[in-house]
């Protein structure tokens, strides 16, 4: 079977991969519920101090909303660091609680303090005095502050935001959902609507993939959302319910992490085709990129996509981003560049994931994951070769994606820095 390129073509997907892709929704999407909620369920975001605990957080909820209507209720973002004036306070025992949203008495108070109203957002930053008293600063913002108008024209098709339904909401991100398009006759199908987050980020992102031709081995938007005022809220792309590797295997293996690490007691429920046809997969995305000098995209499990046809698909491969447990030994921030060998290198997690069936490198604090990796059997050494060649400490060792792709073809592994490409 070949897509797009016959030169780099793709094994077939087996009946075994089509059903791991067409799971019934996974518990990682979670209904949403019309009916009987002043609140909506709190999310926090911890800002992550590198070495130490978390130094800042921000919690966001919306009161009185339609769950499945955007831009309903009142929206709170709450944002505060950690307090070193008043060591006990509600800051810090939310900041040292691995997460957790700040306590409903503290939210009760600031929300009497401010006040927020409907169809926009209150923005609050709050800190405790010592003394235990609150000094709350407030401001109002559109609902969505992080709309925006496009610079440049794209070749996304638009769909208003006030067309969408919210019906699933994704537990790993308060920024993902799953939506319908109530003005579309023709299709009831449900579509991933992510929101923009980061202005400037989601531009660069945005004109980049649109710049792309239309090829099998990514994934890329279908519809652009907008209001009516024209800003742009996010963008719309094909759902698949197996959702990403990570969370394909985190739902095949929900017990396997002990703290010991993602090995222990993993038991193999993929085939070896299937296993093999996922890392052609990959190989082929990222040696189509690598053809188009298009490099440091951030390749990892959570980007890869379990798609209903039982092929994997790659996402957020826009370039200049890395995440820290898949750097290169030579590309720790804060010396990460874009290179080559480093997109090789994080190939060769993503395949090592793949055949151990693992959600994610486990690399504790680290930025880089220890080396060598274990490996659980019934991998064929051939493939453990590849992938330690990947790896390789040396980056001037490693193998180039298209020859990684040309031996997961093949079947075999030979000497890949004997290749040309």
């Amino acid at each position: 079977m070949s897509r797009q390129e016959p030169n780099l073509s793709v094994l077939a997907a087996t009946a075994e991969a089509i059903a791991l892709g067409n799971p019934e929704l996974t518990p990682f999407w979670r209904p949403v519920d019309s009916t009987g909620h002043s609140r909506s369920e709190a999310s926090q975001n911890v800002w992550e101090c590198p070495g130490g605990p978390p130094d800042g957080a921000e919690t966001y909820f919306v009161i009185d909303p339609d769950p499945k209507v955007f831009g309903t209720g009142a929206a709170v973002h709450i944002r505060y660091l950690r307090n070193k004036d008043v060591p006990e306070c509600a800051e810090n025992t939310a900041l040292d609680g691995e997460g957790t949203a700040l306590d409903q008495d503290t939210m009760d108070l600031i929300l009497r303090r401010v006040q927020p109203k409907q169809g926009v957002q209150t923005s609050v930053d709050f800190k405790t005095l010592p003394g235990g008293s609150l000094s709350v600063e407030a401001r109002v913002r559109p609902f969505y502050p992080d709309a925006l108008l496009l610079p440049n024209p794209v070749s996304v098709p638009p769909v208003l935001l006030s067309s969408l339904r919210r019906t699933h909401k994704l537990c790993t991100s308060p920024h993902v959902c799953l939506v319908k398009i109530t003005s579309d006759a023709v299709s009831d199908d449900v579509r991933v609507f992510k929101r923009i987050t980061h202005g400037p980020t989601f531009v660069k992102e945005l004109e980049f993939v649109t710049r792309l031709p239309d090829v099998d081995f990514l994934l890329r938007p279908t519809h652009l959302v907008l209001d009516e005022a024209g800003l742009v809220h996010g963008v719309l792309s094909d759902a698949h319910p197996a959702s990403s590797l990570s969370l394909t295997m985190e739902r095949l293996h929900p017990l396997a992490f002990d703290g010991s690490g993602y090995l222990a007691g993993t038991t193999p429920s993929v085939s070896w085709p299937v296993k093999l046809g996922w890392a052609t997969d990959v190989a082929a995305a990222a040696a189509w990129l690598h053809a188009r000098a298009i490099v440091g995209w951030d390749l990892k499990t959570d980007n890869v996509i379990l798609c209903k046809d039982g092929h994997c698909r790659v996402i957020d491969y826009c370039p200049g981003g890395y995440t820290l447990g898949w750097c290169a030994p030579e590309a720790i921030p804060p010396n990460w560049e874009a290179t080559i060998e480093g997109d090789v290198f994080d190939l060769g997690l993503v395949l090592w994931c793949i055949a151990v069936e693992v959600p994610t490198v486990d690399t504790g604090e680290e930025a880089s994951p220890p080396l060598p990796l274990e490996w659980s059997e019934g991998t064929p050494g051939w493939f453990r070769a590849l992938v330690s060649a990947c790896v390789e400490p040396d980056p001037g060792r490693r193998p180039s994606a298209r020859c990684v792709h040309e031996s997961l073809i093949a079947g075999d592994f030979d000497d890949l820095r004997n290749y040309t490409d």
